[in-house]
């Protein structure tokens, strides 16, 4: 089996809290704004993506805590909210 290179592999997401706070923690939120039109159901894969770019750039190991918080803009269009907390582990 072939292997992705390490920049290109996913950040595990977990729903579940199980870990103090710790200097090595942060909380880090992403809004996915994009027009979908009636093609919803890219919005949530799309939207944890994009917070699991935002924790790569961070370094972070993991991201746990994550939700995903369904939102209706000023403009009356459906965005996306993701949040969660991320594990930077010293080496």
């Amino acid at each position: 089996m072939r292997s992705e290179p390490v920049e290109a592999q996913k950040i595990p997401l977990s729903t579940t809290d199980s870990i103090q706070e710790s200097p090595n923690t942060q909380i880090i939120t992403v809004m996915n704004r994009a027009y979908y039109g009636e093609c919803f159901s890219r919005q949530p894969d799309d939207t944890l993506d994009m917070l699991q770019e935002k924790a790569r750039t961070l370094g972070a190991k993991a991201v746990i805590g994550v939700r995903l918080v369904p939102m209706v803009d000023e403009r009356g269009i459906r965005v996306m909210m993701a949040y969660g907390t991320v594990i930077c582990l010293e080496d």
